[in-house]
């Protein structure tokens, strides 16, 4: 598949507003005026980014903040205005400071919806602050902050949501806990960040309590080094070099940037050459390949970044799995969020994939990227997928995933599964938590969990996971593990989500072995199982799980299920769909196929079954008609807004 058609549908582009700023932060390259000598010390132009809106229209989400500070922009009250009009969302996930943001201003940061303002406040006090903050005004951040605090109440929003990024330094490290406290109070979340070290000037203010950082981080690291050296790539940073796939980086007047650290040299203007042109062309194009480890002969900017050498020391290119970037929304759901259903109700929506008049599924023109060999579009099919262990690990990066399957199921928006190898003390990612539920089966080594949490020594909660043991995670619960075997762990995931459900307790974290079946002589000849755990799950009225035996030469008819099924073989071999089933093999049945299974061999077949059972969700599906039948009736067209929203879920 060429570049081109890769980048024409990409949804999220960065736009810097500014690469000017009030403040003179000792690391960085604007308050040194570096980045003015090369890239211009200006603001962008309502007119440009109108532009950028009207002849990009897959362009759905737009970063502002890179360089500078984007409240300095005189125009941006009305790049607000116009991004909402047109459904385009906007956010500062990058950074800003809010020292000097005018009322009207932060009064439109909530009446267009701005989406998210990472508020960079390393300090818990004014006279930290001010030691890397220079010239910043401690006070006036916070009150700003509560003066949007106060619009998002009286408008009754959650927008912008509100971040407080602390860099941690050796003349602030001890004001982290209270910085933590201040931002729970503001109703904002807290991220400690590392500092950047050397990248763009020498390291200001070193940690000086290593312990502590490692512990608050909840990394176990202090700085980058130690990063690089526990988790095998770099910190932050390789999400930059990804903006080259997935969130391309543009100045102010147009010169494309490609990601947000280079600011020495451009891949072509977006304002004169065009968005698209820029993405695809023969430079940026080289740039992606010298970033996935392919020597090339033209010159590009990446050649003279520290990321780049970093990267080309220790041999951690870009892979090609990396580069399908995370979804963005389309303008079509922005729209039905903001002006018509509501954040909550279209999620759910969109995420039942329901049919329209014209029985094709509507996915409101999700842009999701596609995992190798699956298409997310097509309901998951029943199916044997083959694995086979021990994985090829890979000893530079430490681990290697194998997808296996990832779909839509009739229960659930998306189920998904992968293989890992991961080596002696490396972890997959630092810990972390997501909206999925998820089943970790460990086939061999053994791991630590690590939870949330600390214990005596004050280092995060551990418990060791040996090999035929697994564990539930609930959604949104922290977690990620280290592999203490001197062999490679191989694990087997499942991950899922689907439209929530209130009511009963739902599962909590457990722990489980594959234990043996008793037997039970008022059974079946043949056939013994054990349940090893029930209940009902954020997404699930049941999340059912039980261990099976099959002596040879016995086997059960085919029959057919209400829920969707997941069964991994463990010793023996079982025929089924036609296929002979050997260990560590994984079958699938979706809700409503048949399906039976048979022992062929002379030993006996043992399996783990996972039952997917599904809730009602057609109350949902009423009120949604309901609402938009109400919606419809109440604006000048009513039959016009009844015709595009049959559009809207009639329409592939």
């Amino acid at each position: 598949m060429s570049v081109y058609k890769q980048t024409i549908k990409l949804r999220m582009i960065r736009l810097d507003a500014s690469t000017v700023c009030q403040l003179k932060c000792p690391s960085c390259p604007t308050a040194s005026g570096e980045t003015g000598k090369k890239l211009g010390s200006d603001f962008l132009k309502f007119d440009d980014f109108k532009r950028v809106v009207d002849k990009n229209p897959w362009v759905s989400h737009i970063e502002l903040s890179n360089w500078g500070e984007i409240f300095l922009n005189q125009e941006l009250i009305k790049m607000l205005r116009y991004a909402y009009k047109y459904n385009v969302l906007l956010s500062a996930r990058n950074g800003a400071n809010l020292n000097n943001v005018r009322k009207d201003v932060l009064e439109a940061l909530v009446k267009y919806k701005f989406q998210i303002i990472t508020c960079s406040i390393d300090g818990a006090s004014p006279e930290t602050y001010s030691i890397y903050r220079v010239n910043g005004n401690f006070d006036q951040v916070i009150e700003n902050i509560r003066k949007i605090n106060r619009f998002k109440a009286y408008y009754k929003s959650p927008y912008p949501k509100l971040k407080w990024q602390f860099i941690a330094f050796g003349h602030n490290e001890h004001e982290i806990g209270k910085a933590r406290r201040m931002a729970a109070d503001l109703n904002m979340t807290f991220r400690l960040k590392l500092s950047w070290e050397d990248l763009y000037n020498e390291n200001f203010s070193p940690v000086k309590d290593p312990d502590l950082i490692r512990r608050e981080t909840g990394l176990g690291v202090a700085d980058r080094d130690e990063f690089r050296e526990k988790y095998g790539r770099e910190y932050a940073l390789r999400n930059c070099c990804l903006g080259l796939w997935n969130m391309p980086q543009v100045n102010y007047d147009g010169k494309v940037l490609g990601c947000c650290v280079n600011y020495w040299d451009d891949y072509g203007n977006a304002f004169i050459d065009g968005l698209v042109e820029c993405l695809n062309g023969a430079k940026i194009n080289a740039a992606r390949k010298a970033l996935m480890g392919e020597n090339v002969g033209e010159v590009i900017p990446c050649l003279r970044c520290k990321v780049y050498a970093r990267m080309k020391k220790t041999n951690s290119w870009i892979t090609q799995e990396e580069t399908p970037g995370r979804y963005h929304k389309s303008r079509k759901r922005i729209m039905l969020e903001n002006k018509v259903l509501g954040v909550k109700l279209t999620d759910r929506l969109v995420k039942l994939k329901i049919k329209g008049a014209s029985g094709k599924i509507n996915n409101f023109g999700s842009a999701s990227p596609k995992c190798a060999g699956t298409d997310k579009s097509k309901k998951l099919s029943t199916g044997v997928y083959p694995l086979s262990i021990p994985l090829e690990t890979d000893s530079k990066r430490g681990r290697k995933s194998y997808q296996i399957f990832r779909g839509p199921t009739t229960s659930l928006f998306e189920l998904e599964s992968h293989a890992s190898a991961l080596i002696k003390d490396r972890s997959p990612h630092f810990p972390h938590e997501h909206r999925e539920e998820e089943l970790l089966l460990l086939l061999s080594g053994e791991v630590d969990l690590i939870f949330p949490g600390k214990d005596d020594t004050g280092q995060n909660r551990r418990r060791r996971l040996k090999a035929g043991e697994f564990v539930y995670y609930p959604s949104c619960f922290s977690h990620t593990l280290q592999t203490k075997s001197e062999t490679p762990a191989n694990y087997l995931m499942f991950k899922w989500y689907g439209q929530q459900r209130r009511g009963k307790l739902p599962l909590p974290f457990g722990q489980f072995e594959f234990s043996d079946p008793p037997e039970d002589p008022g059974r079946s000849k043949g056939f013994r199982s054990m349940r090893l755990f029930a209940g009902p799950t954020i997404y699930l009225k049941k999340l059912h799980c039980h261990m099976s035996k099959l002596k040879p030469g016995s086997g059960y008819d085919e029959h057919v299920d209400s829920y969707d099924v997941v069964i991994i073989v463990l010793e023996g071999e079982v025929e089924t769909l036609d296929k002979r089933v050997g260990p560590h093999n994984i079958i699938y049945y979706a809700a409503g196929d048949p399906h039976g299974m048979y022992n062929p061999g002379d030993a006996v077949a043992k399996y783990v079954v996972f039952e997917f059972h599904p809730h009602e969700s057609m109350a949902l599906f009423r009120k949604s008609l309901r609402r938009m039948t109400s919606f419809s009736a109440k604006v000048k067209d009513p039959q016009r807004w009844k015709k595009k929203l049959k559009q809207l879920f009639s329409a592939d």
